[in-house]
């Protein structure tokens, strides 16, 4: 495709997209390497379609009639989803194997290029997903953290500039100040390279950058200078059109293009979080006009990160897990009984995003000083007739959200 997404918006919609799907197939006899290929064309129904497939999301949900539905109907509308939702696995998003041509990298296989001394965390998630409470938490472990090899304490930027410029396009006078007539793409070759030579100095630190901006992020008229910004045309549109809407799938930046273009040269990790979903409505249930358009919003990003995350499981270069869950509920002590389970739990999620991280040190005492719960009951935000119409909300979520993970890890077993 000759743009973002999966087909791209520079593709006009009476045209074939063909998709390549890649399979590395290796031969063990003399570990040689061939790849194959194979195309297969759709019609996009607009620029920025999708390739993976659509799950049907409703903008206004009917009420009355999802009531009257019997028990089939609702089955087969799972069956549906379920179908739609494995469906994703069996594509590779092209643009995770075949780097653009004016790249100086020329295979997404050579690693000498990565500066193992830099290292981007992103905490990923949908607006609402508390997002601002978790970040300090990997900025504690991170800080935390030695190099074994050199002895030095990581280097922790919680508010990488740099990196924002590269990712939303902020800070305009940086990118002049580069030679930039005016903001890059996001996967701007002579553009990426500048960003990770400032953000990642040649010092013997190892950097760790923070981002956690969320999907979606910011207002229709948000004074910072996103590439993309809050549409209001998205207040109209189903879940299911956001989604395959060119403008979502590049706000507040376009995933699929960032790691395309950073993984050859930083070690990029996601850590998706996961809040229960009557909890992240409720935390801004006073925008898009209100829980129910907020609701189409939201899901519509879910079901944007969801094709991403399932076309990108592992790190290319190294076939290390490129993203990780916590279930925002696992470290809340509303749902333990006493201060000892409390604590237990929350050491099991740091180990565990010690080990995904790739960082030396586990233990982290001070990780949750700065944590703080919302006291607010989302049943009576809402209100019973809102709480009734995202309930069947919900169940359009089934086998999209959260996303699947590795069976037996306690801090990934999330409920909707």
């Amino acid at each position: 495709a000759p743009s973002y997404g999966f087909c791209g918006g520079r593709q006009p919609p009476h045209k074939f997209c063909m998709i390549h799907l890649i399979k590395l197939n290796e031969d063990d006899s003399d570990n040689s390497r061939s790849w194959t290929s194979a195309a297969a064309p759709f019609h996009p129904r607009r620029p920025g379609d999708a390739v993976a497939g659509s799950l049907l999301f409703g903008a206004s949900i009917n009420r009355s009639v999802l009531r009257n539905n019997n028990a089939e109907v609702q089955s087969r509308q799972h069956r549906r989803l379920a179908s739609s939702a494995e469906s994703l696995s069996q594509f590779a998003d092209p643009k995770t194997v075949i780097l653009r041509s004016d790249s100086p990298i020329e295979s997404a296989s050579e690693q000498s290029q990565r500066n193992n001394n830099c290292q981007v965390v992103y905490i990923m998630g949908v607006e609402g997903a508390t997002h601002h409470g978790f970040m300090p938490i990997i900025e504690a472990l991170a800080k935390h953290q030695v190099d074994p090899e050199s002895g030095l304490q990581y280097h922790v930027d919680n508010e990488p500039k740099v990196l924002k410029t590269g990712l939303f396009g902020w800070y305009g006078a940086r990118t002049r100040k580069w030679g930039f007539s005016k903001t890059p793409d996001i996967d701007n070759p002579e553009f990426v390279q500048r960003v990770v030579k400032e953000s990642c100095p040649d010092d013997g630190k190892k950097h760790v950058l923070i981002e956690w901006a969320s999907f979606p992020s910011g207002h229709e008229d948000d004074p910072r200078s996103y590439r993309v910004r809050r549409q209001h045309e998205w207040l109209s549109m189903t879940a299911e059109e956001i989604a395959n809407n060119n403008e979502a799938q590049q706000q507040p930046f376009n995933v699929t293009a960032f790691v395309q273009a950073y993984s050859p040269y930083v070690d990029i990790k996601f850590i998706v979080i996961h809040r229960p979903f009557l909890e992240t409505i409720a935390s801004h249930h006073k925008w898009d006009e209100g829980p129910e358009v907020h609701s189409n919003v939201i899901r519509g990003f879910m079901l944007i990160l969801h094709r991403f995350l399932n076309a990108h499981p592992v790190d290319l270069l190294t076939g290390s897990r490129l993203w990780t869950l916590v279930c925002i509920e696992k470290i809340m002590a509303k749902n333990y009984r006493n201060e000892e389970d409390v604590t237990v739990a929350r050491q099991n999620v740091v180990s565990h995003l010690s080990e995904f991280l790739g960082w030396p040190v586990r233990e982290c005492p001070d990780c949750f000083n700065m944590w703080r719960e919302s006291r607010k009951d989302p049943l009576k935000v809402l209100g019973p007739q809102n709480v009734e119409m995202l309930v069947d909300h919900m169940k359009l979520l089934e086998g999209v959200w959260p996303p699947t993970v590795e069976e037996g890890i306690a801090v990934q077993q999330c409920g909707i």
